[in-house]
């Protein structure tokens, strides 16, 4: 009798954690098919992000590398600003992090653990950690991806130069060339810190997607977006003396 009992409280438990595990299972590509759409829904043309990927695996040069994809018509793939056909196979777009998640959450049996947060403002992964198998050492795998940016250069493009990279992505702008609308920036503005005039310039609105490579004095192409951005990111808030007028745009280069 007592044999039996013990038989009954086993299946019990390992009954209990199937359960648990199929919830989870299905909690995680309900939330994989959601955010998929939500990247679907915007129809992104052209966009750029940097990615870090940790594992026991060997990479050819470091871990950490940027993709640009543009799609047709005139579709191209960038890896480290280099133009290629494809990305080495450690490297994965938005769409083949989707696929790769989608894998693994039908890994059969499911992973011991795993981890994914998604964007909140276009769905893409941010973060897609996995730990396959509890027992084995070297075979889970993470990626992070950061500094999501979009590309929008169908647009009129303009050349703009930053003139001041202040504390807390402070940033100002310069209009340097193209035919931009006057009302939309300053066309003087006075330092109060300096006592520096500048011309043309712009306080930059889309501080969560400006490229961090940028340094004061670089020159880049932009277009302005003319939509509502989110702010997804963190930003200090000390004070550095910006232009009443800004903008939130795409760089482009």
């Amino acid at each position: 009798m007592k044999n039996l009992i013990f038989v009954l409280a086993i299946f019990a438990i390992f009954s209990c954690d199937d359960k648990d595990i199929n919830s989870e299972k299905e909690r995680q590509l309900r939330l994989l098919d959601d955010n998929r759409t939500l990247w679907n829904s915007h129809d992104i043309e052209h966009y750029r992000f940097n990615q870090n990927k940790s594992c026991y695996c060997y990479f050819e040069d470091q871990n950490t590398w940027n993709i640009e994809i543009k799609k047709e018509p005139d579709q191209f793939i960038r890896f480290n600003n280099e133009l290629v056909d494809n990305l080495p196979d450690y490297a994965l777009s938005v769409n083949q992090l989707f696929d790769q998640i989608e894998i693994e959450l039908n890994r059969n049996p499911y992973p011991f653990s795993v981890k994914i947060e998604y964007n909140a403002t276009y769905g893409f992964p941010e973060v897609f950690s996995v730990d396959i198998d509890e027992m084995i050492a070297d075979e889970e795998y993470s990626y992070h991806n950061a500094d999501f940016t979009l590309l929008d250069c169908d647009q009129e493009l303009f050349t703009g130069k930053l003139v001041l990279k202040g504390i807390c992505m402070n940033y100002v702008i310069e209009v340097v060339d193209g035919d931009i609308d006057q009302n939309l920036i300053e066309d003087k503005w006075i330092n109060e810190m300096s006592n520096v005039e500048f011309n043309n310039v712009f306080a930059l609105g889309s501080v969560c997607s400006f490229p961090q490579d940028i340094e004061e004095g670089d020159t880049f192409q932009f277009s302005i977006n003319t939509g509502s951005t989110a702010r997804n990111c963190a930003v200090c808030e000390a004070y550095s003396p910006t232009p009443n007028k800004s903008l939130q745009i795409n760089v482009c280069n």
